[in-house]
C-alpha cells in the first residue's frame, strides 16, 4: 500500500508538507511521480505541480537523485528493495474549490493538488495520515481507519482516483449533521458566518430527500458532506463522490429569524442542489470516455451539455418541487436562463456540443468577446433539458418525465459503470420508451437553430413575453420598472471616472462606432458621463440620433461618432395563463385561476 502523510507545514506561509512512502520490491526500479494537470468537474488545465516546493527522495537514509521529466512528472531510481520516501511542500493559497488553501484559521485541499500519483500503481489502495493544528477538526468523506470523528487521523482510499475524489476541510469548523433519505449528511462551515444552521439543514435535507427518491432511493454513497467555505464575497462548487466543496458569501446564508427565501439564500440552496445532483449525474453516470479519467492532459467530450445542463435544469426545479420557491419565482429564474443564453451572438455561432468539446479553451478561459462567440453548455444545456422534459411529457401522454429518464439512465449506465456515448440518451429514449426524438436532438445539439422553448411552454399554459430591459447591463426574467430609450450595446461598469466597457456586443451601437471592451467613455457630446448621471445622459437621446463620444483606450484619448440604437427586448417574462395545463410539471395552488 502507498501511504501519504499530510500536515500543516507553515500556515503563515500557506504550505502543507507531504510525505509519500512507496514500497519497492525490485532494486533499481524506476519510480515515476506526477500530479494531475486538472481536476475532474473543472475542465481547464491548472498545472497543480507548479505549487510543488523542494521535492526530495530518500531510501534507507540515502538521498536518491530526482529527474524532472516534464512540468508535472518526476523520476526516481530506487537503490534497493524497501521503502522509498518522497517529501515536498505545497504552496496552498488558492481560495477556490479546485485546488488548495491554508491560513492561520482553516485549510482546504483536494488531494489532486497535494498527492502525487505513482505511475503503474494507481489501482493500489492509498493510506493517508492527516495531522492538523491542535483544536482543528478534519472533515472529509474519505473512509476513516483511525481517529475521532471529525478529527485528524488515519484514512484509506481504494485507489488513486478515489483519493483525489475526497476533498478535506480543516480548522475550527461549525459542523451540523442531519438525516435525509435514511443517510447521514453533514453541513460543515469554515470561516465566520451568521447563518441559521438548523434552518439551512432542514431546507437542504428536503432537497436531498427529493433527489434520493428521484433515483429510486439508491444514493451512491453511505454518507455525504457539504464542505462549505464562507467568505465575504465568493461563489463556487465542485462535486465529489460523497461530498461537495462549496464557496459562498456570508450573505448567502439565511439569518436566524428570517422566513422568506431571498435571492442570496436561494442561490446557496441552488448550489447545494446542483452539486448534490452530480452525485448521480457525472460522478457515477458519466461519459464512457471518462472511464477512467485522463488527468495529464485535456480530456474531451461533447456530452457536458447533458452532465452540466441537465444538472442546471434540476437545481432550481428541485427547489420548486420541494416548496422552497413558488412557481412564479421558478418561472422568473427560467426567464433569466433564456435571457442569458439569448443576449449574446454566441448562441448563433457555436453549438452546445462544440461548447462542451472546447470547454478547455473557450468556456473556461472566457474573455471580453466570449458573449459574441460562444454559448454556455450549462445554460443552453438547461434549456435543452427543459425542452426534453416537456417533450417527453407530451409525447408519452404525461407518463414519462425527465426525472424518470434520469433514473433509468443511471440504472443502466451509471450504477453499472458502463458510461454513455454521444448518442446514448437519444437511443435509450427510442428503445426504452418507443419515442423517436432524433430530430429534436439533431437540432438542439448540432445546430444553432432556436430551441422550441416558447412553443412547448405554451402547451403547458405558460406565456412567454419579451420586453425591453432597464439598461444595457440588465437582462433577465423580471419586468423592468423603467427602460432607457436607447442602447449603447455594451455592458459597462460606471464610476466617477466614466463608463468602462466590459463587453461590446456584435453589431450594436458601441461596436459600430469603433468602441471596444476596456475602453473608458468619459464624455458624450462634450459633457462628462459618470455613474451619477449616466441614466440622465441616455434619456436625452432617441434611436438613430448621433452623439460624439470621447473615450480613453489605454492612455490615448479617442473620439468617435456613435449612432444610438433602440434597446433590444432582452427580458423574457414567463407567466401562467392556463393553470390546469401547468399541473404536473409545476406545483400550482389549487385556487390559482
Amino acid at each position: 500500500m502507498l501511504h501519504y502523510q499530510i500536515r500543516v507545514q507553515d500556515a503563515n506561509a500557506h504550505t502543507f508538507a507531504v510525505t509519500i512512502d512507496i514500497p519497492i520490491s525490485q532494486p533499481n526500479e524506476p519510480i515515476y511521480l506526477s500530479l494531475p494537470a486538472w481536476i475532474p468537474g473543472s475542465y481547464m488545465i491548472r498545472d497543480f505541480a507548479k505549487n510543488i516546493i523542494g521535492i526530495r527522495a530518500e531510501q534507507q537514509g540515502n538521498v536518491l537523485p530526482i529527474v524532472h521529466c516534464d512540468k508535472q512528472t518526476w523520476r526516481i531510481n530506487a537503490a534497493a528493495v524497501g521503502i522509498v520516501q518522497v517529501s515536498y511542500e505545497v504552496y496552498a493559497y488558492d481560495l477556490s474549490v479546485r485546488s488548495a488553501y491554508l491560513d492561520q484559521h482553516w485549510g482546504f485541499f483536494n488531494h489532486s493538488s497535494l498527492c502525487m500519483a505513482v505511475a503503474g500503481r494507481t489501482e493500489e489502495a492509498c493510506g493517508v495520515t492527516i495531522t492538523a493544528h491542535n483544536g482543528w477538526h478534519v472533515a472529509t468523506g474519505m473512509p476513516r481507519k483511525q481517529g475521532h470523528h471529525f478529527g485528524p487521523g488515519e484514512f484509506e482510499a481504494a485507489n488513486y482516483e478515489a483519493l483525489i475524489d475526497y476533498p478535506v476541510l480543516m480548522g475550527q469548523l461549525d459542523i451540523h449533521e442531519f438525516i435525509a433519505g435514511g443517510v447521514k449528511h453533514s453541513m460543515v462551515f469554515a470561516g465566520r458566518h451568521f447563518g441559521d444552521a438548523d434552518r439551512i439543514c432542514r431546507d437542504v435535507a428536503a432537497i436531498c430527500e427529493y433527489q434520493i427518491e428521484m433515483f429510486g432511493h439508491q444514493p451512491p454513497f453511505k454518507e455525504y458532506l457539504f464542505l462549505t467555505m464562507v467568505v465575504g464575497k465568493g461563489f463556487g462548487g465542485l462535486e465529489h463522490r460523497n461530498s461537495t466543496a462549496l464557496v459562498c458569501s456570508r450573505k448567502d446564508l439565511i439569518l436566524p429569524g428570517k422566513t422568506a427565501i431571498d435571492g442570496d439564500y436561494r442561490t446557496f440552496l441552488s448550489l447545494c442542489s446542483h452539486e448534490y445532483f452530480h452525485s448521480w449525474n457525472i460522478k457515477t453516470l458519466k461519459p464512457k470516455t471518462f472511464i477512467p479519467y485522463q488527468l495529464d492532459q485535456e480530456h474531451y467530450t461533447e456530452q457536458l451539455w447533458f452532465y452540466e445542463g441537465i444538472t442546471s435544469y434540476f437545481d432550481d426545479y428541485v427547489l420548486h418541487q420541494v416548496g422552497l420557491i413558488d412557481a412564479l419565482t421558478y418561472l422568473g429564474l427560467l426567464g433569466e436562463t433564456i435571457a442569458r443564453v439569448q443576449r449574446g451572438a454566441g448562441v448563433d455561432k457555436q453549438t452546445v456540443t462544440e461548447s462542451s468539446f472546447h470547454a478547455w479553451t473557450k468556456f473556461y478561459k472566457q474573455d471580453e468577446n466570449s458573449p459574441n462567440s460562444i454559448v454556455s453548455y450549462y445554460a443552453k444545456g438547461a434549456l435543452i433539458a427543459l425542452c426534453l422534459d416537456l417533450t417527453l411529457r407530451l409525447e408519452s401522454n404525461h407518463q414519462i418525465t425527465l426525472g424518470q429518464l434520469m433514473h433509468d439512465l443511471w440504472l443502466h449506465y451509471g450504477k453499472t459503470g458502463i458510461g454513455t456515448d454521444d448518442d446514448t440518451v437519444m437511443v435509450f429514449i427510442r428503445e426504452a420508451y418507443g419515442l423517436d426524438l432524433s430530430g429534436f436532438f439533431q437540432q438542439a445539439l448540432y445546430t444553432t437553430q432556436p430551441l422550441p422553448i416558447i412553443e412547448l411552454l405554451q402547451k403547458f399554459g405558460i406565456q412567454v413575453k419579451r420586453e425591453i430591459a432597464a439598461d444595457d447591463n440588465s437582462h433577465g426574467g423580471r419586468r423592468a420598472s423603467a427602460a432607457l430609450p436607447v442602447a449603447l450595446g455594451a455592458k459597462y461598469k460606471a464610476s466617477n471616472q466614466g463608463l468602462e466597457l466590459q463587453v461590446v456586443f456584435d453589431g450594436e451601437a458601441a461596436q459600430t462606432a469603433g468602441l471596444s471592451a476596456n475602453d473608458r467613455i468619459i464624455a458624450i457630446d462634450n459633457l462628462q458621463v459618470t455613474d451619477a448621471n449616466v441614466k440622465e445622459v441616455f434619456e436625452r437621446y432617441q434611436p438613430k440620433q448621433q452623439a460624439v463620444v470621447h473615450a480613453f483606450r489605454r492612455d490615448e484619448l479617442m473620439q468617435v461618432t456613435l449612432t444610438w440604437q433602440a434597446p433590444k427586448q432582452t427580458n423574457y417574462l414567463l407567466s401562467i395563463n392556463a393553470a390546469p395545463q401547468v399541473q404536473g410539471w409545476l406545483q400550482i395552488p389549487k385556487n390559482t385561476q
